[in-house]
């Protein structure tokens, strides 16, 4: 029995029911009474996390993390932190697989913790992971850009800008043949997920503006990881008759393998190659040359995340959409051998 079926069967909110059982005097008498016989009818009973909340305990909130990749997400999190703290919370971090049953799974389990909401970073999909949340009673934000369709507030870059503007990066400097080099996708994926269309969307419509026809053999799909010495797909475009003067990388991370299969072709980085990326996490930085990105503000999108939850735990709760942050260029040598001259 969840604090959702109570709220249906009594005809209010969780929040309410919530507040109700906790004996908040905001909620009148006959509402409260009313929410308990229906608890009590129902068999409900507080969890864990309900009973050490109401006893004074210590207030906290929940960040699940992948735990399958490189902690991209860690400045999210220590901004969260940060966040939480001013409003004297608490942050309890469960690192966790980037999967659906694994995300709900976790999320089951805050019943028993002393945890009043829960903010999941990096969600193949919504739908599931607010229905859980649903059943134990807990608001949800989502740091996410790889869902279409939201259920949850929802925080992201704004990739498809990101994207236009490394690429109008790219032509500034007299490039016009530039590829873009996606991940292929996933088994069991039926689409790409956002981030990646509105990535692939903001690189055509650059070229598009520039008056350069978009060439669909410049389009090119990789299985090729961060550790991976070569890029087979990228190098039969290279091997072609098909002239190639930039690589734009949907993600950082494409970008070390990209750049080992420029230098085995025996041309330069970005004399005779430029290569850019998006992100701006840890490949960008450990590559030679080091990478031009688009930036995305991890920490100012930590905080908001953290903002909109504490809003909805003090009674405030926020629209479902999506919050998007604009990205900033960061120009390095994998593009312009002088940076500070650009």
């Amino acid at each position: 029995m969840t604090l959702a079926e109570v709220a249906r069967s009594a005809g209010v909110g969780i929040a309410t029911v919530s507040r109700a059982l906790g004996g908040n005097a905001d909620v009148s008498e006959d509402t409260r009474a009313r929410v308990r016989a229906v608890a009590d009818e129902l068999g409900y009973r507080p969890s864990v996390a309900a009973r050490a909340l109401r006893r004074g305990g210590h207030r906290a909130f929940s960040v699940i993390v992948p735990n399958d990749q490189w902690g991209w997400w860690e400045p999210v999190v220590r901004a969260c932190i940060t966040a939480a703290g001013e409003a004297g919370y608490q942050v309890l971090i469960h690192p966790i697989p980037t999967s659906n049953e694994g995300l709900t799974d976790v999320i089951e389990t805050l019943v028993d913790v002393p945890t009043e909401g829960v903010i999941v970073i990096s969600v193949p999909d919504q739908k599931p992971v607010r229905e859980a949340c649903d059943r134990i009673g807990i608001p949800a934000v989502a740091l996410d850009d790889t869902s279409t369709t939201i259920h949850m507030p929802c925080i992201s870059a704004a990739n498809l800008d990101g994207a236009h503007q490394v690429t109008q990066h790219l032509l500034g400097l007299g490039r016009t043949r530039i590829a873009f080099l996606a991940p292929r996708l996933a088994i069991g994926m039926t689409e790409d997920p956002l981030f990646l269309r509105d990535r692939l969307a903001g690189y055509r419509q650059a070229l598009e503006a520039a008056g350069i026809t978009v060439d669909p053999n410049l389009i090119i799909e990789t299985n090729a990881q961060e550790s991976d010495s070569r890029c087979p797909e990228l190098a039969n475009l290279l091997e072609q008759d098909v002239p190639v003067d930039a690589v734009f990388c949907a993600y950082d991370q494409l970008a070390p393998s990209a750049l080992r299969e420029i230098a085995h072709h025996s041309l330069r980085t970005p004399e005779d190659v430029a290569v850019a990326g998006f992100d701006d996490e840890r490949a960008a930085l450990l590559v030679t040359p080091q990478l031009t990105t688009a930036r995305q503000p991890y920490a100012e999108m930590g905080r908001k995340a953290a903002e909109l939850l504490l809003d909805n735990l003090a009674g405030e709760p926020s629209p479902v959409e999506r919050y998007e942050f604009p990205t900033s260029l960061v120009v390095r040598d994998s593009t312009v051998s002088t940076p500070g001259a650009f």
